[in-house]
């Protein structure tokens, strides 16, 4: 084998596995790598919100079925602040936050498509 076939090889099989990683993390942001198990069922649990306290605490409102849970994460351990949180109205997690992020930029790009075909023929 001359080593022009063999670097042709190599750049081939790099090129295939930098587009097997590509698709795998547009449909990680897609939200189909989060897709849930069979029957489709509902998320029991949602992290609800992060803030970060110092370098190496954080603290977490956790939701698992209907209570929600104030925990502090550090590096020593995670301990349960409060288990008895109210939740804010208007503040509940939807099924919309799971919905394809790409969804209304396709939309956005076909009536572009279109307004640009439209404006094209008018042109002429």
């Amino acid at each position: 084998m001359l080593a022009s076939e063999i670097f042709r090889l190599v750049f081939g099989f790099v090129a295939v596995l930098g587009m097997i990683g590509l698709a795998a993390l547009a449909a990680q942001k897609a939200g189909l790598a989060s897709m849930n198990g069979a029957g489709g069922r509902k998320r029991r649990l949602a992290l609800r919100e992060v803030l970060p306290i110092d370098a190496r605490r954080r603290i977490a409102i956790v939701k698992c079925d209907d209570t929600e849970y104030l925990i502090l994460l550090g590096p020593t351990g995670e301990t349960v602040v409060d288990s008895n949180l109210k939740s804010v109205p208007g503040n509940e997690v939807s099924e919309l936050d799971h919905v394809n992020p790409f969804a209304n930029s396709m939309d956005s790009i076909s009536n572009f498509a279109t307004k640009l075909r439209s404006a094209g023929k008018n042109a002429a």
